[in-house]
């Protein structure tokens, strides 16, 4: 990144510009206009338990709109929250500036809830029945193409994130909202960031196709709410990123991006290091990042200053809370916490939470909340891998369930318990609640709860190697996620379907659905599963023998997964680039990278990731020849195994024990070993599994070395 001699007016002269507006522009007077991070200071001091407050603000990855889908359900069922901002009627200069702009032709979108660019169109004399916010989905399938608007003398404000109304039609688009705000707020941590619907995809491209973007509003805080769609946006010449900083009363200062090397990355602000990243993408020609006071740069490109009302918007915020909306009861003040605490994992918080609510449904004798509680109690200890204590929560919200004849929340609670005796190895008793789950979805018509119970259905039947009726669950649960236009669930099944067809050696096909899951999750802005399609589609390159293709594949899953500080996910990658150089035999780069995934998973309780991390570690020691030392991280292992409940993985490792046996010429001890394990798969339905059959393959290999040929 260097500085350079010049003005954003020269930069931006003479060419066709396409603004993207945050919330950052509606702060100045006389708008007003809480910021995100502001307003959902006060979301959480106004709907939390006193106690969990410091904590809930200290996490600076909690979105806006994830905190306002929790909130809304559980006490703003209307989203009357985001009505606040359509209150204020009074825009300032840089809303006066974009009208300007559409008034010139060139297009803005925003992911702002007001209508001050509308009022702001309105105040400088554009006729009312020539704006057109576009805001529904009807909106953005017949005003795709802004340049035929423009031609047509509409001024059209795309407002990507919805709004409560069209403030020019008065129709009421709350609608639309909810859906919107559902799409971008849910999912844990890391996993769904700013999905942008497959209905806007055409608008996206038809307004920034050959046009300089121009970035306002936008702190950095929040750059991964826009940044994925930067990334599908192919065509773009330029961007211009305008940072404000209030203390800059002179020139602009302006940094055009560059490839840099990685260490000098480091040491770049998080925001300077995306824009590097964008540009290193190769689908946009320059990047300028331009510092400056947002109000007066924007102002030196106005011919005539707008009349700008001297009033400034000061309706109190919390005293408009108070007046509408339900501050909620004591068990809401803690569900809130509890929710956004488990999406983060911060399960010991959420938990402490949950039994503050366990509590409170009780004392109320409201069987509805205690079920609700027993269930994310349940899904706490399921994420903790404690499946004993998550199945009594599950099985006691089950009764509840089934008391209060809610057949639902019975389904949900059924999946539950059978993901639970999944994971212990059960299978066929997995497969019996599954399998009541599916019969009440197709009785109450409940499409989405029926694939994914196909799909948990498909997982099992992978564990058990049937692996033709994987891929017939899968692809059924697809059809119906197809129906529903469920994009999002459409990635994870297509990547289950690859899988299946990767465990038959059907390796092009697998490559084919990993690919299609990739690009479906790279349009979403999906990041989690698009870099669980990156390390799938890795996989099968290195089975073909692409080895530098398959690693470059697997470091940028790691990069991605920095990039968004999402220390799970950069877990899951580094375990994956471990067992890639374990099995090119660079045993001290698989060491070090598995001990670094191991400290990870200490630190954030990930016991699934840290069983993998001492495989690995295990696995190097082997190789190498120290067999104590191996023999010490598989007894771990075991002792972990036996913790999580989670026998298959007990097979395994019990069978390593053997390998390292079979090595140090105890014959015997070695067997032993491996037949314990074999007798864990039969006893958990695997005994007809690939696994199974690798093992009766090793005690034979083992017997022939010892001379005992009568297989037992």
């Amino acid at each position: 990144m260097k500085r350079i001699n010049s003005t954003f007016k020269e930069l931006i002269k003479g060419k066709k510009l396409t603004f993207l507006v945050g919330a950052g522009c509606s702060v100045d007077a006389p708008s007003c206009l809480p910021a995100g991070r502001a307003m959902m200071e006060s979301i959480i001091n106004y709907t939390c338990a006193e106690s969990e407050i410091e904590t809930l603000l200290s996490i600076k990855e909690l979105r806006f709109e994830q905190l306002v889908e929790i909130v809304r359900d559980q006490l703003d069922p209307e989203l009357k929250i985001i009505e606040y901002y359509g209150l204020c009627d009074t825009p300032n200069l840089q809303h006066f500036f974009l009208a300007e702009m559409l008034a010139q032709g060139h297009f803005v979108m925003t992911t702002n809830f007001d209508f001050l660019i509308e009022y702001a169109l309105e105040q400088t004399g554009i006729p009312r029945d020539t704006i057109v916010p576009v805001i529904t989905r009807y909106d953005f399938e017949i005003y795709s193409d802004p340049d035929a608007l423009f031609r047509e003398g509409k001024k059209a404000v795309y407002k990507i994130h919805g709004a409560a109304k069209n403030v020019i039609t008065q129709e009421n688009t709350k609608d639309a909202l909810v859906v919107t705000i559902q799409a971008f707020g849910s999912g844990k941590e890391g996993e769904t960031i700013f999905q942008v619907e497959p209905f806007k995809h055409l608008l996206f491209d038809n307004i920034t196709r050959e046009r300089s973007l121009v970035v306002i509003g936008y702190s950095g805080s929040d750059d991964f709410d826009i940044i994925p769609t930067l990334k599908i946006l192919k065509n773009i010449k330029n961007i211009f990123w305008i940072t404000h900083d209030k203390n800059i009363d002179g020139q602009e200062k302006i940094y055009k991006i560059g490839n840099g090397k990685s260490e000098e990355l480091e040491s770049l602000d998080k925001l300077t290091q995306i824009l590097n990243e964008i540009y290193r993408m190769g689908n946009v020609e320059n990047i300028y990042r331009i510092e400056a006071n947002t109000s007066k740069l924007l102002g030196t490109l106005l011919d005539i200053h707008p009349l700008i009302n001297s009033i400034p918007f000061n309706l109190s915020l919390i005293e408009w809370f108070n007046e509408n909306i339900d501050s909620g009861t004591e068990f809401s003040t803690y569900a809130i916490p509890s929710k956004i605490y488990f999406d983060f994992n911060f399960y010991d918080d959420s938990l402490r939470c949950s039994r503050f609510m366990l509590s409170i449904a009780e004392s109320l004798d409201d069987l509805n909340l205690k079920s609700y509680v027993l269930n994310l109690m349940g899904l706490i200890n399921l994420d903790k891998g404690l499946y004993s204590d998550a199945i009594d929560q599950f099985e006691e919200a089950l009764e509840i369930d089934n008391n209060l004849k809610n057949l639902y929340k019975k389904a949900g609670t059924l999946i539950n318990i059978g993901k639970c005796q999944h994971a212990q190895g059960k299978y066929e008793e997995a497969l019996k609640f599954l399998e009541e789950a599916l019969d009440i979805a197709e009785e109450i018509d409940e499409k989405h709860q029926k694939a994914v119970i196909l799909n948990n259905i498909g997982l099992i039947c992978m564990d058990q190697s049937n692996y033709s009726m994987a891929l017939n669950k899968f692809e059924e649960a697809l059809r119906i996620a197809e129906s529903l236009g469920k994009l999002s669930i459409k990635t994870g099944f297509l990547n289950n379907i690859g899988s299946a067809y990767r465990n038959q050696g059907k390796y092009q096909k697998a490559l084919e659905k990993y690919e299609e899951a990739y690009n479906i999750a790279e349009q979403l802005g999906d990041v989690l599963r698009k870099i669980v399609s990156i390390n799938n589609i890795a996989t099968i390159q290195f089975i073909k023998d692409e080895k530098q293709e398959s690693l470059r594949k697997y470091e940028e899953a790691l990069e991605i997964a920095k990039k968004i500080g999402s220390l799970p996910l950069e877990l899951k990658s580094l375990n994956n680039i471990a067992v890639f150089n374990l099995n090119l035999q660079n045993y001290e780069k698989a060491l070090n990278l598995s001990e670094e995934a191991l400290h990870i998973a200490e630190e954030i309780g990930e016991p699934s990731e840290k069983a993998k991390s001492l495989n690995t570690i295990g696995g190097v020691y082997i190789e190498k020849g120290k067999y104590s030392m191996a023999l010490e991280k598989y007894e771990t292992l075991i002792n972990l195994d036996k913790e999580l409940e989670d026998p298959r993985n007990e097979a395994i490792h019990l069978s390593n024990i053997g390998v390292i046996k079979d090595a140090q010429g105890s014959f015997s001890d070695a067997i032993k070993y491996i037949e314990d394990a074999l007798g864990i798969l039969i006893r958990i339905g695997l005994g007809n599994s690939e696994l199974a059959k690798g093992f009766k393959t090793n005690i034979e290999i083992i017997r022939n070395k010892k001379g005992i040929w009568n297989i037992t």
